[in-house]
């Protein structure tokens, strides 16, 4: 235990500065105990960093979402994951934390902070949307009970997302009231109880908007009240502050002490960008070094190249060791917006056309494309189409959520968009899906092997009802 604080401390005096640790510091009558403010801080980088990590981000996230393609080994992109550690990582790493904060309190009610429980909770929120957005049901009320219930049952999909958005709406209520002690640790918003509400805001929109085919008059009630409190510029996106001076805190995958090779952009990526001038395309991708050419690798291909002789790497910002850790994006939001407007929701007075440009250009800002004249050319070569909203949008999302690997996979899979001409953007795995269940893009991922050991009655019962825990079974809100 002792360790583990002072690795805690670590994390927070590396991001906090050594000016406020004295406040920061824990209380010597129960060094036994993690105090929450380590606890917050923790969770908030280990979820991070599993979200980033070099096989979830890289190997799934980001060739699911045909971004990149593997170098080194190529059955990831043909859909044979060997790495099945996600849900293992996030339920005993960061919801434990979590958990352990509101347990803490349990203990010692005095120092009950509500503000901070609350973040705790649209913490625990942002990363159960991912469970069960890549599992479908998953543990939900039962879990993270420890030894009290080492079993949990597992919760339809449908149930969990009910259960999220009044989660959310609850700890924004909390935090809109009067002031319950600082929240100490964070690291994502500083403590900032009106960044957590507009944050809880966005997730809602973004939850909402993932069920928006299959259960349209819940989405359309929940994001029309969350678009009035939201994200409203780049400068308030959400994300985990990598450092590249400190090992210990830098981006999970970065090429600080060594050149990255593992990986090439894909051509679907790459020829898109070009077709339509993308200013983003020279910080998405690296020139090949042999002929200053930017070439994509073909998804799905099976030939290996580790010396990525003739192939694009991904840009320098993807492996920056100060690259940025997005829990959820302005751009992201715009987006949502726009297609709400699209869909006939009330957010506001601007028009979908307005809203579309908006996030266009919410996601040049993010990238750092500042060129104004250069961003009004691109938007009149990639105009917003009212009968084709959903291709124009889903482009031009995908192409904005560069490096969300896993929320770009699910994305991917709610729109299933194509290019604004109505002509493919995906293509299938050039040589053959190794899933013999799947052809184009697995749907999910199987429960990971520890859990149907561990777990076998309550996994096999959510196996069968949600239809086989197959890579080709749908979630419940993917309707296409």
């Amino acid at each position: 235990m002792k360790n583990k604080i002072l690795l805690l401390i670590a994390i927070l005096m590396g991001f906090t500065g050594c000016d406020n640790f004295e406040s920061l510091n824990t209380d010597p009558a129960r060094s036994s105990e993690t105090q929450p403010e380590f606890l917050l801080s923790n969770a908030e980088k280990r979820a991070s960093d599993l979200m980033y990590d070099s096989y979830f981000n890289g190997r799934i996230g980001m060739e699911l979402s045909q971004y990149w393609m593997g170098t080194d080994k190529t059955s990831d992109g043909r859909f044979l994951f060997t790495n099945d550690g996600l849900w293992a990582g996030l339920y005993a790493g960061p919801l434990m934390d979590l958990k352990e904060i509101s347990n803490y309190y349990d203990r010692h009610p005095a120092e009950k902070s509500a503000h901070t429980l609350a973040v705790a909770e649209i913490l625990k929120a942002w990363i159960f949307h991912v469970l069960t957005d890549v599992y479908i049901d998953i543990p939900y009320t039962q879990a993270l009970q420890g030894e009290n219930i080492p079993q949990p049952v597992f919760d339809q999909g449908k149930d969990v997302y009910t259960a999220l958005l009044g989660s959310l709406k609850t700890q924004i209520d909390v935090l809109s009231g009067t002031s319950s002690g600082v929240i100490r640790g964070d690291i994502i918003a500083k403590g900032d109880a009106q960044q957590w509400i507009r944050i809880a805001n966005a997730l809602r929109m973004r939850i909402a908007m993932r069920m928006a085919d299959a259960a349209p008059a819940e989405a359309k009630s929940v994001i029309e009240d969350a678009a009035k409190n939201t994200l409203t510029g780049t400068a308030q996106d959400v994300f985990f502050p990598y450092n590249v001076a400190t090992t210990t805190n830098r981006f999970p995958y970065n090429d600080v002490e060594r050149p990255l090779v593992e990986f090439a952009v894909t051509s679907t990526l790459v020829e898109y960008l070009q077709s339509v001038n993308d200013p983003r395309l020279p910080v998405f991708a690296r020139p090949d070094e042999t002929n200053g050419k930017y070439i994509g690798k073909v998804y799905g291909t099976e030939a290996n190249s580790p010396t990525m002789i003739g192939l694009s790497k991904p840009g320098v910002i993807a492996y920056s060791g100060s690259a940025k850790g997005y829990l959820i994006t302005f751009a992201e939001v715009a987006f949502i917006k726009a297609e709400a407007a699209a869909r006939g929701m009330n957010v506001g007075s601007d028009t979908p056309e307005t809203l579309y440009n908006e996030a266009v250009k919410a996601s040049m800002a993010q990238w750092g494309i500042t060129d104004a004249k250069a961003v009004e050319a691109y938007l009149r070569a990639v105009p917003y189409t009212a009968g084709a909203w959903k291709n124009v949008i889903g482009t031009q999302k995908w192409i904005a959520m560069y490096m969300q690997g896993l929320q770009s996979w699910l994305e991917r899979l709610r729109l299933d968009p194509k290019k604004p001409d109505g002509t493919a953007l995906f293509i299938p795995p050039a040589s053959g899906s190794l899933d013999p269940d799947v052809t184009d893009v697995p749907k999910r991922l199987k429960y990971p092997s520890n859990t149907r050991a561990s777990n076998a009655q309550n996994s096999e019962s959510a196996a069968k009802r949600i239809g086989g825990d197959t890579q080709a079974v749908k979630n419940w809100w993917d309707v296409h």
